[in-house]
């Protein structure tokens, strides 16, 4: 599938960024509302209150201890919900003021369900080209998280996420690319990035096990691109385990955005992913 979200006049998709308790990662807000704009699409924010928590704070015994240890307070449900509303309110304002400067349309939601059946019933809404951004830091089961997501939320094309590295950058676009096959749909999704029309660079890592394998995926590249396309190539071998040697070639790339498919080495459905992300410096786009 290409990494595409559907255009506001579609009607047939647009950003689902998901939002929990806690900080959100404002990386990750800032490249959900660049996707959107980016596709002329629209973002919905999806605040999921988490039932697990209200539910706990209406235990008898269920107490919030300051952060030094010398204080408490009883908690209720009421209060917990209360907490809950406050909070998605605080992350709706910054959004909103980020939507707004992006002049990108902005819908907020808010819902108590569990996140990944929240996230499949809004797309279902809507579908089948929703890209879903996870609004908070990702970096614990991450190959876990993503690959529910994938099975789960048919209606989507992609996952936009961020790892507690993630910082706003000006450096190249990233494509992982380990079959020519997508070089192109993902060079299109990449070039479309580049929303100030800055000329912002381009760089296609190719990704394969041996030196011959990746001279011929770039000869078979610059072919289907043609002279005209403005693209580096990086190479780089990948071999069985040493899959960690991927995420510091892109720490040393210091890209401004990465875009991969999920299912390859750069994110393995059973992997894990917790070294690329704790590195990465840039949010990543996984499609599938």
């Amino acid at each position: 599938m290409i990494a595409h979200v559907a255009a506001a006049t579609e009607q047939r998709g647009r950003v689902v960024l998901q939002l929990t308790s806690g900080r959100p990662n404002r990386v990750a807000l800032e490249a959900a509302i660049l996707v959107a704009k980016a596709f002329e699409s629209e973002v919905e924010s999806l605040f999921v209150e988490d039932q697990g928590l209200v539910d706990c704070a209406g235990f008898p015994f269920a107490c919030e201890i300051s952060l030094h240890g010398r204080e408490r307070r009883p908690l209720s449900t009421d209060s917990m919900e209360r907490e809950l509303r406050n909070m998605a309110a605080a992350i709706g304002r910054d959004l909103s003021a980020l939507a707004r400067r992006a002049e990108v349309p902005l819908r907020q939601t808010i819902v108590r369900d569990d996140p990944i059946a929240a996230l499949a019933k809004a797309c279902a809404q809507r579908g089948p080209w929703n890209v879903i951004a996870l609004g908070n830091t990702v970096e614990k089961a991450a190959a876990h998280l993503i690959r529910s997501l994938f099975e789960s939320v048919l209606d989507s094309t992609g996952v936009i996420l961020a790892g507690p590295r993630a910082r706003k950058g000006t450096g190249p676009i990233i494509v992982v690319v380990e079959h020519v096959d997508r070089l192109e749909g993902m060079l299109r999704a990449a070039q479309r990035l580049d929303v100030q029309e800055k000329g912002t660079a381009v760089i296609a890592l190719l990704v394969g096990e041996s030196d011959e394998v990746i001279v011929r995926m770039e000869e078979q590249s610059r072919l289907v691109l043609g002279p005209e396309k403005a693209v580096t190539f990086v190479r780089t071998v990948v071999t069985e385990g040493s899959e960690r040697s991927l995420a510091e070639v892109l720490r040393r790339l210091h890209g401004s955005f990465v875009i991969g498919q999920f299912g390859s080495r750069l994110a393995p459905p059973d992997g894990d992913m917790r070294h690329l992300l704790s590195n990465l410096e840039s949010p990543l786009f996984l499609i599938r």
